[in-house]
């Protein structure tokens, strides 16, 4: 599975997770602490540090295959301002107001409970720093069926069936709204992404 979701990166990395870590410098954090929530294979935080050594980046998730998959990413890289360890996006292990800028790319949609995690998200960021946070957006049929097939083009097997049942499990324009809302999060602004992502 970690292989699989890294293949995302060899197809559209420089669309998708190149475009999410300029979003993230946009967020006007120029220098301090990032966290990056469900940081899979590391794609996002190695992009950024590339795009900003000033940052120090910690990234965190729950799946050992996917940091050693970050960790040798940032070797391949030659990136030194990127941390990984293990850590539970429910139960960030960092105190309240630790970092400038948090960030969280896809993970939502494989929690029970979303707003768990943006509680926590928004615990972790300094009063004044910076969230940013996107996730897939699950659309009304048919429009799903018609779109999940174009969108999966080219993928392998295991990939086009990580990414069915992602966008199958993702919260509506609504549900996310109202995530945001119940965590807390104020002043948040949500936008679409095209079709397929919030």
């Amino acid at each position: 599975e970690a292989a699989a979701y890294d293949e995302l990166d060899r197809m559209w990395g420089d669309i998708v997770f190149q475009g999410f870590a300029e979003s993230a410098l946009r967020m006007g954090v120029r220098r301090g602490r990032v966290l990056d929530v469900g940081t899979g294979s590391g794609r996002i935080a190695i992009r950024l540090a590339k795009l900003n050594d000033a940052l120090a980046i910690e990234g965190i998730d729950l799946s050992v295959s996917m940091l050693d998959l970050a960790k040798k990413n940032a070797v391949r890289e030659g990136i030194g301002n990127v941390q990984f360890s293990v850590g539970d996006a429910k139960r960030i292990p960092y105190d309240d107001h630790t970092f400038d800028l948090v960030i969280c790319h896809q993970l939502l949609h494989q929690l029970r409970d979303p707003v768990d995690a943006l509680r926590e998200i928004n615990r972790v960021a300094k009063d004044q720093g910076a969230l940013l946070v996107r996730d897939v957006r699950r659309l009304p049929e048919p429009v799903m069926s018609l779109v999940l097939p174009v969108w999966c083009l080219g993928y392998s097997s295991k990939l086009r069936e990580q990414t069915r049942a992602s966008f199958r499990a993702g919260l509506t324009y609504s549900e996310f709204r109202g995530s945001m809302q119940t965590a807390g999060i104020e002043r948040a602004t949500i936008r679409t992404h095209l079709l397929t992502h919030q």
